[in-house]
């Protein structure tokens, strides 16, 4: 529920990498396809990244084939708050809610780095709000 209209809440997670390959659909296929060896190696690897608006229900999703890192999720921050800035005029103040994860952790020195380049960047405060693990 939208209390503060100058607060926008923001809730990260990175989830699961997902092999891409012949196989990459449970092995169903819409044409005819000679069997394939079970042992594979996968074509390529994707790791998805959620930003969700908690308040409105939104979600955007970014991929990345390299690992998820602290730069990775404050470019997709900053992306996304791009797209969304025009909706939302009257916010001054970014909450970010995330898990305590190695990328993303309030003593990891890049991702603070980032996060303060994002809050000079937007001229927003940005607020790190953490789940309990």
């Amino acid at each position: 529920m939208k209390q503060d209209e100058t607060m926008l809440r923001f809730s990260l997670a990175a989830k699961g990498t997902i092999l891409l390959a012949e196989l990459s659909r449970g092995g169903y296929s819409r044409v005819r396809v000679k069997a394939l060896d079970h042992a594979y190696r996968p074509d390529k690897k994707v790791t998805p990244f959620g930003i969700f608006l908690p308040d409105y229900g939104s979600l955007f999703i970014y991929f990345t084939t390299s690992t998820v890192t602290s730069d990775f999720m404050v470019d997709c921050l900053s992306d996304c708050w791009q797209h969304l800035k025009a909706q939302f005029p009257k916010v001054t103040s970014l909450v970010v809610h995330q898990d305590n994860g190695p990328e993303c952790h309030s003593r990891r020195s890049q991702f603070m780095k980032r996060m303060v380049q994002l809050a000079d960047e937007t001229q927003c405060s940005v607020h790190l709000a953490y789940y309990p693990p």
